[in-house]
């Protein structure tokens, strides 16, 4: 053996000696064991630093990642999988070889993987620490402090009564008394953090069940952290150096908030505007002070992880350093360096060492703590008037727990306060409460209950009621705006038939932990958001202004993950009644009329929402920068629009908004009627079927206004299949500024044949997906009659008064009016 493999072999010497509580191995390691000298050196990596840490690094992230995707199709989470990855790799399973431990979890790289991954866990704790708002705590109502509080109250004093029962009962050392009496406060406990990763996760952060368990959590952790004290001041030791220990804590924590916190918010405005970007941030001088308070949380005798998170907490969330450093940072802490600590909670589980005299014990009162939970946030749900299904999702969604629990459970057992025993039977039953948990809430909860019904409110029954038009625009960025407001002044709001519009800005949830719904007047004006919600409202208080006793406009805000902020689109429309959401298409054009940019996440909104919205929905194709009318200022308005009209609801849906636009004295509107050539000989037939009676009355009300308005025309297009239809479409050119079309037709229709066959946007419709080519420059509104019963739920307060028409004015059509001479509706006292 030659001299360098002898130096390998006798490199780490192990050994047992007496530690402070009982016998601890003891590690010597010979020093420059970092970087290996190489295979062909004859030399073996895994002896060393280095090689050894990124094996480790590699199995756990490899290993819960295959985990993750054999357990998404059940509801589980990144957490269960990366504990589930560390129960695998370590003795419970392919620890039980000897030479595998040695090789890949040697006791001697054990320090170091350890090392590695409490850096990535104070580092992500800074990260959930800079979501929180702490002004939730404030904004909670009595019943999330009345369901919070007793979700902590009733298992924290229902466990210990047990334990004080089983005592006596079954003589259980003193010892293991207080590790269950440890355990039951673990248990009790609710994470925010955590609460809010699950939501999201879920897909349900900023449904009414999502905002109440947001609420109830941080209520359930204000209460653990005012226990965790009082157990660390007066029932632990009650020393001199408790008190001292305590006082140093506090000091830190008001450095925290009084020197740090102005400190960067100073440094954050200065770097913006010294180098006239809004969103930049000084990350380094950032992160030296996270460094420097995680370091002197170590000399105070506390984790790293708890000044980093007191230190994320006092920062602003959301942009623009809560959206700066979850960017810079998210993905090396929490993505490379945190799984290797959760896998730790795994690698140090071990079921075979589970002595049998008190697990039956131990288990009985971790399960009536969870029962208690879970029986307590129920009961108190259900007497704050909360239905029964919700009630039981969010008592299972307030006994889910994760990386907060798991690090309290690892501090636990490395202080000994655990036994090996008690933390091995905490994180079993912890994967298997939270597993089933999660589970359970995807089945039980549906967010879009709220507003999935029978009824669906669209333009053609506001129409035919003579109800008040109302809008939803759904709005991204300025950009969306001035195409929007062309939109709606072409629709045309008059003193007789007034429009109410709601703006909703949507913005994807970043650097903040709760999801946000509100009207744009309360929002918080620090928050970077309400400067970009500001630019969107003024352009449409501009039109407001200019339409006043015509038109009300209410503005909103939603921060929530794209994934589920159709969620927050439906409830607004359902709330405010409207009869259409204008949602954007989710690519945007280029002023010579390429696509420019794509946006998945859009389109899986739109998607969304064409599902669930409770009324119809517009997809809007927006073009404004190709026409060149991006200024709201402008006084340009849409002077030509088309209206492609086939058959069906949708088409109906299109042509009942189009009949509005043709009321404008200012717009041109063109009917485009695509009849079957087998029309010629049949009247009734349209495209080979009978034509709704519904649909005829409106082409007939639409052919008679035609004839008494110069600016509206009727024009019919005999054609024989897809390709004369295609070829008609092809000739528009830039003639009009708007075209309106149906999205869904029958796709049996011969004026259809042939086009069906391939479509690249089907929630387009096959028209709408052609219109979506470069090849056209117009701008494009797709409209979708979402299907439901003929009833329509409506209420008198939405009902116009019904004025007589201008006398001496014979062309004035019985459903059309002009725009004076009629009763000025007040919306605001509507």
């Amino acid at each position: 053996m030659s001299t360098l493999n002898m130096d390998e072999v006798t490199s780490t010497q192990k050994g047992k000696v007496h530690g402070p509580f009982l016998l601890e191995s003891l590690v010597c390691q010979t020093n420059h064991m970092l970087t290996s000298k190489g295979v062909f050196m004859g030399s073996n990596p895994l002896k060393y630093a280095m090689p050894l840490l990124l094996l480790q690094v590699a199995a756990i992230i490899i290993t819960s990642r295959l985990l993750f995707r054999l357990l998404k199709p059940l509801n589980q989470g990144m957490i269960s999988a990366q504990v589930l990855a560390g129960i695998i790799l370590g003795p419970s399973l392919l620890g039980q070889s000897r030479s595998y431990m040695e090789m890949v979890f040697p006791i001697s790289g054990k320090i170091t993987l350890q090392t590695f991954s409490n850096v990535g866990f104070f580092m992500h704790l800074f990260l959930l620490g800079l979501r929180i708002d702490a002004s939730i705590l404030r904004k909670a109502g009595s019943k999330a402090l009345l369901i919070g509080t007793a979700s902590y109250a009733f298992p924290f004093s229902i466990g210990n009564l047990t334990v004080l029962v089983l005592k006596n009962t079954f003589q259980i050392p003193p010892e293991v008394a207080h590790c269950i009496h440890t355990v039951i406060s673990l248990n009790a406990m609710t994470s925010f953090p955590v609460t809010t990763t699950v939501l999201a996760e879920l897909n349900i952060l900023n449904s009414d069940l999502g905002r109440l368990a947001t609420n109830c959590s941080i209520v359930c952790e204000a209460f653990s952290w005012v226990v965790a004290l009082v157990f660390r001041m007066f029932l632990q030791d009650g020393t001199l150096a408790t008190v001292w220990s305590f006082a140093w804590i506090t000091a830190l924590l008001l450095a925290i908030f009084f020197i740090c916190r102005p400190l960067i918010i100073w440094l954050t405005a200065r770097r913006s505007v010294s180098v006239d970007k809004a969103n930049d941030i000084p990350f380094f001088p950032i992160v030296m002070v996270l460094l420097v308070i995680s370091l002197a949380s170590e000399v105070l005798g506390v984790h790293a992880a708890f000044g980093a998170f007191w230190l994320g907490v006092s920062l602003p969330d959301g942009p623009p350093l809560g959206t700066g450093l979850t960017t810079k940072l998210e993905m090396f802490a929490s993505c490379l360096m945190l799984p290797c600590f959760i896998a730790i909670s795994g690698l140090q589980t071990n079921f075979l060492k589970i002595e049998q005299s008190h697990v039956r014990v131990i288990e009985a009162v971790i399960l009536v703590t969870y029962t208690c939970k879970f029986l307590g946030t129920a009961a108190a749900s259900v007497y704050c008037s909360i239905n029964i299904g919700d009630a039981i999702s969010l008592a299972l969604l307030m006994c889910c727990q994760g990386v907060i629990e798991i690090y309290t459970s690892v501090m636990w057992k490395d202080e000994k306060v655990l036994n090996t025993e008690c933390f091995n039977l905490v994180i079993i039953t912890l994967l298997l409460v939270t597993g089933i948990s999660r589970f359970l809430v995807v089945r039980l909860y549906d967010p879009s209950k709220r507003y999935r019904s029978e009824s669906k409110r669209t333009i053609l029954n506001t129409r035919q009621r003579n109800i008040q038009l109302r809008l939803l625009f759904c709005v991204y960025n300025v950009e969306n705006v001035p195409s929007m407001v062309n939109l709606l002044e072409a629709s045309y709001p008059s003193r007789f038939s007034p429009v109410s519009v709601f703006t909703l800005h949507l913005v994807e949830l970043k650097g903040r932990a709760h999801a946000v719904l509100m009207p744009h007047h309360l929002m918080n004006k620090l928050d970077p958001n309400t400067a970009q919600s500001t630019q969107i409202v003024n352009g449409f208080q501009r039109f407001e202004q200019q339409h006043q006793g015509t038109l009300m406009a209410q503005h909103f805000t939603a921060a929530a993950p794209f994934s589920s902020i159709n969620d927050d689109i439906c409830t607004l429309a359902l709330d405010k009644k409207a009869a259409l959401i204008v949602i954007p298409f989710h690519k945007e054009y280029a002023i010579d009329g390429t696509v420019d940019h794509v946006n998945p996440a859009i389109r899986s909104i739109n998607i969304n929402v064409l599902d669930k919205a409770p009324c119809s929905v517009g997809i809007f194709i927006d073009r404004g920068e190709i026409e060149g009318r991006r200024s709201v200022l402008m006084s340009h308005t849409w002077r030509n629009v088309a209206m492609i009209f086939i058959e069906g609801r949708d088409d109906a849906e299109a042509l009942a908004f189009c009949m509005r636009m043709a009321e404008h004295p200012e717009v041109s509107v063109t009917m485009i009627h695509f009849r079957h050539k087998s029309a010629l000989y049949n009247t009734n037939i349209t495209t080979g079927e009978e034509t709704e009676p519904s649909e005829c009355h409106l082409i007939n009300d639409f052919k008679s206004f035609s004839q008494n308005k110069p600016k509206v025309h009727y024009r019919e297009e005999i054609v024989r299949d897809g390709v004369e239809t295609t070829q008609v479409i092809s000739a528009l050119g830039s003639t009009y500024d708007l075209v309106v079309v149906g999205r869904d037709h029958d796709l049996e229709s011969s004026v259809l044949y042939g086009l069906t066959d391939w479509s690249e946007c089907p929630e387009l419709g096959v028209i709408g997906d052609m219109f979506a080519s470069p090849d056209f420059h117009f701008s494009v509104l797709v409209v979708h009659q979402q299907e439901g019963d003929d009833y329509f739920a409506m209420d008198n307060s939405y009902k116009l008064p019904v004025s007589p028409h201008r006398g001496g004015d014979p062309r004035v059509h019985p459903r059309f009016s002009v725009e004076e001479g009629y009763t000025t509706v007040d919306l605001h006292n509507r």
